[in-house]
């Protein structure tokens, strides 16, 4: 915990420089209409993954908000949180679990699984689709969960260390990064039929593919991938669904996608340069109905962000830039629908991963 003086002297500052302000309320288990769920996923082996509620109303962030609900931590390495309806998911990667809560962060149903007799398996993404979750599980499978039968868990074989996944037109696309393979990663999508729930084509992409969206038509598969960090770079590739034929889109430098409101994609890009200095991260979007779209800068403000980590855009088109130097608290950016710059605050956790609207 940090210097109760240099906590205050921190909040009035932030305060002051940019609108927003922390404020620790750890006696409220209800977060209101402006809020909004903070995943911070934390460190490996700690226990200190936790989820804050940020007011952007009032300004104010709940902390600790699925400990106070349940009087437990979460795990380590929270990866996913999806709202679907009335439920809240979560996915805690090395912990090996999925909670099932209800919208105030109250457990309903802690699903662990695996096959064979194996550990259970570490889930990774998550969507919702037609009544259905779908998981990506790192051991290489697609998972899909009934919450009409006791959320129960089926599995299909995809390719090696699934990471990202969306659904559209009766079929999931999971990307295969093959990352635990280093320097041999994979470089295929998987194609799932979900009538039968089976894999009917792995189509080739980049090296290390890890985010999948689709545009809202359900004709645009959009793929980021982060190559294998030596002589081949990450990019931005299209995949139409109508013949799974790939295009290059480029794009430098990129970390992180996300789908948002208005049939536009998020790109957020940063990372390091070649001697491992932080370079500033961008925020931009482009037209998911057009293959070729050219992307364009989001923030108005002229404001980039130091030690860019992640990338979220909830449904009422707010953009949060999660940073992080894997040692301290991170910051989350928050940015308007209008693209203009909101104001930032402490996530009160380590390497924030993800905002939702509650």
């Amino acid at each position: 915990m940090k210097n109760i003086r240099i906590k205050l002297f921190a909040i009035i500052a932030l305060a002051l420089l940019a609108g927003c302000s922390k404020v620790g309320n750890e006696d409220r288990n209800e977060t209101k209409d402006g809020g909004y769920f903070v995943l911070n996923s934390g460190n490996i082996n700690v226990n200190n993954s936790n989820i804050s509620v940020f007011d952007i109303n009032n300004k104010e962030l709940t902390l600790n908000a699925f400990y106070q609900a349940n009087g437990k931590y979460l795990g380590d390495l929270g990866q996913d949180i999806l709202v679907a309806g009335d439920e809240i998911y979560i996915s805690v990667s090395n912990s090996r679990r999925i909670f099932v809560t209800d919208s105030q962060l109250k457990i309903k149903k802690e699903i662990t699984f695996g096959m064979g007799g194996n550990d259970a398996f570490q889930p990774r993404y998550l969507c919702s689709y037609q009544g259905k979750i779908y998981v990506t599980y790192y051991e290489g499978y697609l998972g899909r969960i009934d919450p009409a039968e006791d959320y129960k868990v089926e599995c299909t074989k995809v390719g090696e260390y699934p990471e990202g996944l969306d659904c559209c037109s009766g079929k999931a696309y999971v990307a295969n990064s093959g990352g635990m393979n280093y320097p041999d990663y994979d470089k295929t999508l998987s194609v799932v039929d979900l009538g039968t729930f089976k894999e009917t084509a792995k189509i080739q992409v980049n090296t290390n593919p890890e985010f999948v969206k689709a545009n809202d038509q359900g004709s645009l598969i959009f793929v980021s991938s982060k190559g294998n960090y030596e002589d081949i770079p990450g990019m931005l590739q299209v995949v139409s669904t109508s013949d799974n034929t790939v295009k290059d889109l480029g794009f430098n430098n990129l970390i992180w996608m996300a789908k948002g409101p208005e049939n536009k994609i998020y790109l957020l890009s940063g990372g390091y340069d070649q001697n491992w200095n932080p370079l500033p991260g961008k925020v931009s979007t482009l037209d998911a109905s057009q293959p070729s779209a050219a992307a364009k800068e989001f923030v108005k403000d002229g404001v980039d962000f130091p030690m860019a980590y992640s990338l979220s855009v909830t449904n009422d088109g707010y953009v949060f830039v999660g940073s992080s130097d894997y040692v301290n608290n991170g910051d989350v950016h928050v940015i308007g629908p209008n693209g203009k710059y909101v104001c930032k605050f402490d996530s009160n956790g380590l390497n924030p991963i993800k905002v939702v609207r509650r």
